[in-house]
């Protein structure tokens, strides 16, 4: 699985508030972003994103080298299925002084008595099955890795945005608490409390801007591109898990797939080092003259596995199956294990999504407003403005935070479950 990303980001306790970013606005859920190139229609957003995620994964040159190792892979296959023996052709010619010249041709084959070469074609068959495998199993990694490097790329930019916008309301309140002071309508303690949100928030944005830089480059190396030419729309990733998925995805996992190749690669080296045990002639056929005398040849030769009986690798085989047979039990085991944590993680994540975005929608949009007001108007002292802009910030990033985190553990709930690549493909078309 891939690791996760950092847990919710805690401001300073002195943050200050700011506006509504426009990326949170009333009319759109917390946690989307403004594409650059964005559709008023949700399914097409949709549409273009996973297009686009999938045209800028699949046109890596990484991923171009490992499709060539499917091509490696085929002619390696078509290796195994070739005869095993060729013929092999003599001559031999001896004149002698005093006699006639004596020459024969001769031309041999052995013979593969017990069929190697069906039991090298199944072997190269799996292998081949193998490598298609890996191929699916790698373009789903890297897919992952994709959406992964977008949810960090989209949480940070919206983190920094929502910082940046603090420093601009922390730099304004300070101004205006500056001329109050002189004027003598605040007093000294109001003014250096808004300083100090205005310092903290500083440092704060210089480790989002950071951030913000390890997500670009991050997403740089999983997509080639720095930016976002398309973003989805939020409701792409409340989506609902069919319970026989699970049971489904147990059976035809691509882990599960895997270990079960790797088990019948076993069982055909162990079928080979079996075959390896017996012996195959060679029969050879010739003619030749011996003086005035045609002649004709036959000869047939057999390996004696005296020396040596192939008997250790045949038995190192058949250890190498029963390991796979283990390793395909451990692999369930830990699929299982997964599958269920991830599908868990995802029911709970949006479930609190959905039960935030009720509870905290409409408030976030008019408490600023009705802040500035009551700040303006005497009702509450500055102390008790900063603290309330703290705790309306906290929000924000909360909620940034938290549709992030659902974001992810449905990312990771389509790789347990071997379903990136489709998922995004249904979403494409």
């Amino acid at each position: 699985m891939n690791k996760r990303l950092s847990g919710i980001l805690t401001l300073p306790v002195l943050m200050g508030g700011l506006a509504i970013p426009a990326f949170l606005s009333a009319t759109e859920q917390p946690g989307s972003v403004n594409a650059t190139a964005a559709s008023s229609h949700p399914l097409q957003n949709n549409s273009q994103w996973a297009k686009w995620l999938l045209t800028q994964v699949k046109s890596l040159p990484a991923f171009q080298a490992l499709k060539k190792s499917t091509l490696v892979a085929e002619q390696q296959k078509l290796a195994l299925e070739q005869p095993i023996y060729n013929p092999e052709i003599g001559a031999s010619y001896t004149d002698r002084e005093n006699s006639d010249e004596e020459y024969d041709f001769t031309i041999s084959q052995t013979i593969d008595l017990f069929n190697k070469r069906s039991a090298n074609a199944g072997l190269g068959q799996v292998e081949y099955q193998m490598a298609e495998l890996s191929l699916l199993m790698e373009t789903e990694d890297r897919l992952a890795e994709a959406l992964m490097a977008y949810i960090e790329y989209s949480m940070s930019k919206k983190l920094l945005e929502v910082s940046r916008s603090q420093e601009k309301l922390l730099t304004r309140l300070s101004a205006d608490l500056s001329r109050r002071e002189k004027a003598g309508d605040v007093g000294r303690v109001d003014a250096e409390m808004a300083y100090l949100s205005l310092s903290q928030n500083l440092q704060q944005i210089s480790l989002t801007e950071i951030r913000f830089r390890k997500a670009k480059a991050r997403l740089q190396q999983a997509i080639n591109s720095s930016s976002l030419k398309f973003t989805p729309d939020n409701s792409v990733w409340l989506n609902e898990i069919d319970s026989k998925v699970l049971a489904d995805s147990l059976e035809n996992g691509f882990r599960i797939k895997q270990a079960q190749k790797q088990l019948e690669q076993s069982q055909s080296q162990s079928n080979i080092a079996r075959l390896n045990k017996k012996v195959n002639p060679t029969i050879g056929l010739g003619a030749g003259r011996d003086g005035d005398e045609d002649t004709i040849l036959f000869e047939i030769s057999v390996p004696l596995n005296v020396r040596n009986n192939f008997s250790a690798e045949y038995n190192a085989a058949l250890h190498k199956v029963n390991q796979s047979e283990f390793e395909l039990e451990e692999q369930k085991r830990r699929l299982k294990n997964d599958m269920e944590q991830s599908y868990n993680n995802y029911l709970q994540l949006k479930s609190r999504v959905v039960n935030w975005q009720k509870l905290t929608g409409k408030r976030l949009t008019n408490s600023q407003t009705l802040l500035n007001r009551q700040w303006q108007s005497g009702d509450i002292s500055t102390s008790d403005y900063l603290f309330a802009l703290r705790q309306r910030t906290d929000a924000l990033i909360s909620t940034i935070e938290l549709n992030g985190e659902m974001q992810i553990a449905w990312v990771e709930w389509l790789q347990a479950s071997s379903q990136v690549q489709k998922w995004l493909s249904t979403l494409s078309h």
